[in-house]
């Protein structure tokens, strides 16, 4: 509709002017905040007003406005009144279409909350819906009249407009997609979306892997990129989705770490190292802005959808969550808005991404203790937020208290197949790669941590008599005591004093050995 046909419309129907001067209240107001405080995040209505400028809006002046938004974020450019001033600018005659410089200054003036901006979008939102169906629905009567043997194409037309404006061809005006029964049931499902395991990882899901800092949760996560990229079990679970593209996002590891890990994946992979090389992309830190990842800004929001635009992935891994997390991790609805945003995010141009995200657990021994039992859906910080959005999660905890070396994986949560019973893998210091590690005592790991482990000592003085095969240094001994029973390194140490006290053994102040008796 054009501009004079409006203003004869309201002048034709004074009943409706008050509902105008609402609708104009409705639409300054979702500018005004917009350009007051541009969010990292669009809220969704306020999104699609932007799409549809000018046209979704009934001021000409807002709608040129919106239109400079859309542009401008869509180009990656900071959202504000300087830069929308400049844009309009370029284009000849478009500020003063925008009711002019003093116009676009005054505008964030009325400026309210964000949220009170997107309740007044739905309005916006609605009229314009009406606007462009009365304009539709007339359109093609004329066309018909006119040409009445083109009804297929008319029709063709008047289907395509309306699921423009509606979004899609199935959404419905109140933005939900809404089924009946049987039309569930009647939709095909096979296991192509498979990625890892029972679906632990599947198209269009998420998956966290959380653990303590430092213990070795990016070196995981590079060799399951691998291990899809090539087909290869990981760790026992069966993958899939080979020549579908990673993206790694990371904030924590140099060049040097990366190169170590990925040489040795390398040797790994041999002659299917190809594969990997041509569908694996990674974040790395060479620069100052390479480190600051935080989602709240709406800048590196804009950035990292231009490398998700650029690369194509089928998964992106986030590595670590707080990296990008928007406000406190720690509180509930900054974690909800983080979620939510690396969501937004990850799908932008694809739903069926799949989501990784490696986020930091409770340390310690209470916290390895969360890893598996009745607590494991509570291991990660924040967990109650993050368990809910994710689909699949996996534990990550130390085996020993000494070192990473042997770590015990668990399952959180797998929504949409069956959970995993804990294991034990460990690190082959020679190809450093993970590999299972079935010799490992899972039950008296799950005791030690939990507080029951029967008491009793795990190495008697006997026992230590027959481990010191020969003249071994008290190193020595006390690393075969560690072997052959798992214990901790200051308590091999206490085995060795009991066993020289009870006298099975002996030390030679000589040659600084123990030897058995």
């Amino acid at each position: 509709m054009s501009k004079s046909k409006r203003l004869s419309a309201s002048t034709q129907a004074p009943s409706r002017l008050a509902s105008s001067s609402q609708l104009d209240t409705k639409e300054r107001c979702v500018l005004a905040t917009l350009l007051a405080d541009w969010p990292a995040v669009l809220p969704p209505l306020c999104a699609r007003l932007l799409c549809h400028a000018p046209e979704s809006f009934e001021d000409l002046r807002l709608g040129t406005i919106a239109a400079a938004m859309h542009a401008l974020n869509v180009a990656g450019t900071p959202v504000a009144a300087l830069t929308i001033r400049e844009h309009l600018e370029a284009a000849t005659g478009k500020l003063a279409g925008a009711g002019g410089d003093l116009f676009l200054s005054a505008l964030p003036g009325d400026a309210v909350t964000l949220a009170i901006a997107e309740y007044e979008a739905e309005g916006v939102w609605r009229a314009f819906t009406e606007r462009k169906a009365r304009t539709v629905f007339s359109d093609a009567q004329a066309a018909l009249e006119s040409q009445p043997d083109a009804l297929p194409s008319i029709l063709d037309g008047v289907r395509a407009a309306i699921e423009i404006i509606s979004g899609d061809g199935e959404a419905k005006q109140n933005g939900f997609t809404i089924r009946r029964p049987d039309e569930i049931l009647a939709m095909a499902f096979d296991d192509s979306d498979r990625i890892l395991g029972d679906r632990l990882l599947a198209t269009g899901q998420s998956l966290t892997v959380l653990g303590a800092g430092g213990l070795g949760k990016s070196r995981l996560l590079l060799q399951l990129a691998a291990a899809c990229l090539t087909g290869r079990d990981w760790l026992g679970f069966t993958t899939r989705g080979q020549s579908q593209p990673w993206l790694i996002l990371q904030a924590e590891n140099s060049n040097r770490r990366l190169r170590c890990d990925l040489q040795h994946i390398k040797d790994w992979l041999g002659k299917d190292w190809p594969a990997a090389n041509e569908n694996l992309f990674v974040h790395t830190l060479e620069c100052d802005c390479d480190g600051f990842m935080c989602l709240e800004s709406a800048s590196i929001y804009s950035r990292l959808t231009d490398i998700i635009e650029e690369t194509k992935p089928a998964i992106i891994a986030f590595d670590p969550l707080n990296a990008f997390a928007i406000g406190d991790p720690n509180k509930d609805s900054d974690m909800l808005t983080t979620c939510q945003t690396i969501s937004r995010l990850a799908k932008h141009g694809n739903p069926d991404r799949a989501i990784v995200v490696l986020h930091h657990a409770l340390t310690g021994r209470a916290g390895a203790a969360r890893a598996a039992g009745f607590d494991r859906a509570s291991f990660g910080r924040n967990s109650k937020v993050l368990q809910a959005w994710t689909r699949g999660q996996i534990n990550v905890a130390p085996g020993t208290p000494d070192d990473n070396d042997t770590l015990i994986l668990s399952c959180g949560k797998c929504s949409n197949g069956k959970e995993f019973a804990p294991f034990a893998v460990r690190l082959n210091q020679a190809s450093m790669i993970y590999e299972l590690a079935p010799d490992f005592d899972l039950a008296a790991w799950q005791s030690d941590v939990s507080g029951t482990r029967d008491r009793e000592p795990l190495m008697t003085p006997n026992r230590v008599r027959e481990l010191c095969a020969g003249p071994m240094t008290k190193a020595e001994l006390a690393r075969a005591i560690r072997d052959d029973c798992g214990c901790a390194r200051q308590v091999s140490y206490r085995y060795i004093g009991k066993a020289e006290k009870a006298g099975k053994i002996r030390f030679s102040k000589t040659n600084d050995n123990y030897t058995a008796k």
